[in-house]
């Protein structure tokens, strides 16, 4: 437990330096209407590694709030367990709710998993989960083999195994448009082999091993492993198994491990709902290395050899890490840029380098500036953003300043800083792209673009320098994590914030009445990779489109004027009569807001709230749209799917 943290359980309440929260105050709050203060106390109390006494305390109070009084957005999960799982869910509603979600929960009874799945006329298929979790553990995974059976055999068995929870998958998917979490198994802390578990092809622990690994691989497009055998480990093995929950009341594991898991699951099932963080804005002195250079010189700074030094070295390597994950780096620091950047040049034992920085800010701004320009300079909201500073003091301004952006309860002792990071799950994601791990990449290409511009006067000109060429094609399974990931993930340029799962896209590619298309988009800087996705129905001569998103990072290049020319190319195609279109404004999409208009599309319908309808009439005279885009189809392109 950190020092600057403490909980005394008598009277349960936490100090942090900067204020005390005791539960009967917030208990007083709920009784006198303050309920969004409440709520925010229970969030700023609550720790994962709390014991499911305090957890339970948190729930009840967080019921007690009525549902209205918190802007929460609805989410439906179903639980399909084969322990129990009603205290656990209590727990789960508040983690949830600290992540932004009101969730409905739907609970198959005790152990009826095959039996809820099968069943064609279950309740749970008219519940309609967005996310259905499998909430497996060790004692259900059997497998058929033998005393001494051979290495093949197991394998075989374990194959079997693998295909028995895929099949459920399956019918999962084909009945339901949701994404589903598969719990891997948690790995008993028995061993009837000792430490020679893992070299006997049929103990348990090394069948239960191999049996993860391959329940891994085979988790294809909307299936997510999340991982409790990691939770466990995490926990403490003996800590987890506590075999009274069990046997007197079929709990998988130690309730006092409640929080973590629901943490987790809620860090990951938020990540699939709007989607993880991308930028992780760093301090620089007691931060990336220990001391402060403007004061101790360059040879003075801890980094490197010492055990101090170490400390820092290893978290530069963590974060090297995020970086190669496609987690942009960046620097906000109260330093002169020349002494700052000299670190980085001449510090023989800075792993981190400029050219691993996506943004440079080293000057005696005010943080929460700075890091608005940081945002700006990358197109990313300040929801994107994770700050990270030793000084309370620093994090307090931009928490107060920028309640957007995550920041990070940084400990005193660096050797910490990693699980401080680690723990809060920033950068869970149900999927992984070629664009997230190229995320770098494209934002450095986006910088040299940027210089290049300023040798032109005149947009056009530097548009026409570009040699710009976008692949357009349908979607199919290459393509349905990132197509799914850029609706579920984009908020500015989003004309109707919908959001689709991978298995809700999935049923589309086949539906004759839904027309999908993604865009690529290159020029002789490099590679934008997919950078729209776009969803139009047919309804008879209609065509109505449904969703439309575009990457931030390719704005104002004409990709607009090129969408819309598609579009109209699709209309011209299928003889339709009319293309119609929405807005539907949002706290994030104002972007949009005119470009219907823009592209010469006509007003029909303004409702009060500032949703807007848009027709563009096939019959009539069509806008010139000018672009300076070269077309190229992908070899899958056919208008008739």
């Amino acid at each position: 437990m950190s020092k600057s943290k403490f909980i005394i359980f008598r009277d349960y309440f936490v100090n942090d330096k900067i204020q005390t929260i005791p539960l009967k105050a917030i208990k007083e709050d709920i009784q006198n209407g303050h309920f969004l203060k409440a709520f925010k106390a229970l969030a700023t109390l609550s720790e994962p590694e709390h014991d499911f006494t305090l957890q339970s305390r948190y729930a009840v109070l967080f019921q007690s709030i009525p549902p209205e009084e918190l802007e929460l957005k609805g989410l439906r999960l179903a639980i399909l367990a084969t322990s129990t799982v009603d205290h656990f869910i209590d727990v789960l509603k508040f983690w949830l709710a600290k992540q932004g979600f009101r969730v409905e929960v739907f609970s198959s009874p005790f152990d009826t998993v095959h039996q809820t799945v099968l069943d064609s006329t279950n309740s749970l298929y008219d519940f309609a989960p967005e996310f259905v979790w499998f909430f497996n553990n060790y004692r259900d995974v059997t497998f058929s083999v033998s005393f001494g059976a051979s290495q093949n055999e197991c394998d075989a068995a374990i194959n079997d195994t693998v295909k028995k929870f895929t099949e459920l998958w399956k019918i999962i998917q084909k009945n339901l448009p949701c994404h589903i979490l598969q719990n891997n198994v948690d790995l008993p802390n028995s061993r009837v082999f000792g430490n020679l578990e893992g070299s006997v092809a049929w103990s348990q622990t090394n069948l239960l091993r191999k049996f993860n690994l391959c329940l891994a691989s085979a988790s294809k497009s909307g299936v997510t492993i999340f991982d409790m055998e990691y939770l466990s480990s995490l926990f403490g093995k003996n800590s987890w198994h506590d075999a009274r929950y069990w046997h007197y009341s079929k709990h998988a594991f130690s309730l006092d491990a409640c929080g973590l898991v629901a943490s987790q699951v809620g860090s990951l099932i938020a990540a699939g709902k709007r989607g993880g963080k991308k930028c992780l804005v760093l301090d620089l002195d007691n931060t990336l290395w220990g001391g402060v250079v403007g004061d101790d010189g360059l040879n003075g700074i801890q980094l490197g050899n010492g055990a101090e030094g170490e400390v820092f070295l290893n978290f530069q390597k963590y974060l090297l890490a995020l970086k190669e994950r496609g987690i942009l780096l960046s620097i906000c620091s109260k330093n002169d840029e020349s002494i700052a950047r000299d670190v980085f040049l001449t510090h023989p034992d800075m792993l981190i380098q400029l050219d691993d920085i996506a943004v440079f800010k080293a000057n005696w701004n005010n943080k929460p500036d700075n890091i608005r320009d940081i945002a700006a300079i990358l197109n990313i909201g300040l929801d994107s953003i994770v700050f990270i500073d030793d000084n309370p003091v620093e994090r307090q301004l931009v928490q107060n300043f920028l309640p957007e952006v995550a920041v990070v309860a940084l400990p005193e002792d660096p050797t910490s800083f990693i699980k401080a990071i680690d723990r809060e799950g920033f950068f869970e994601s149900l999927a992984f792209s070629s664009e997230d791990s190229n995320r770098n990449l494209l934002y450095k290409q986006n910088t040299i673009r940027s210089k290049h511009q300023k040798q032109f006067d005149n947009i056009d000109e530097f548009l026409s320098s570009l040699e710009m060429e976008s692949e357009v094609g349908p979607v199919s399974e290459l393509y349905l994590p990132r197509f799914a990931q850029l609706i579920n993930k984009s908020n500015q340029f989003h004309l109707t914030t919908t959001r689709y799962t991978e298995t809700q896209i999935r049923s589309m590619i086949n539906d004759n009445m839904t027309i999908l298309r993604y865009f690529r988009l290159k020029d002789n800087f490099g590679d934008n990779g997919l950078i729209s996705a776009l969803i139009i129905k047919r309804q008879a001569t209609i065509l109505f489109i449904d969703t439309w998103v575009m990457s931030c990072r390719v704005l104002s290049r004409g990709m607009e004027e090129f969408i819309c020319s598609e579009i109209i190319s699709i209309a011209k195609c299928l003889k339709s009569t009319i293309v119609r279109g929405k807005y539907l404004p949002s706290k994030k999409n104002k972007l949009v807001s005119s470009l219907y208009e823009r592209l010469g599309f006509k007003l029909i319908k303004k409702e009060p709230d500032g949703t807007s309808y848009w027709e563009l009439n096939m019959k009539e005279p069509l806008p010139k749209i000018s672009h300076t885009i070269k077309r190229t189809e992908s070899k899958d392109l056919d208008l008739d799917n």
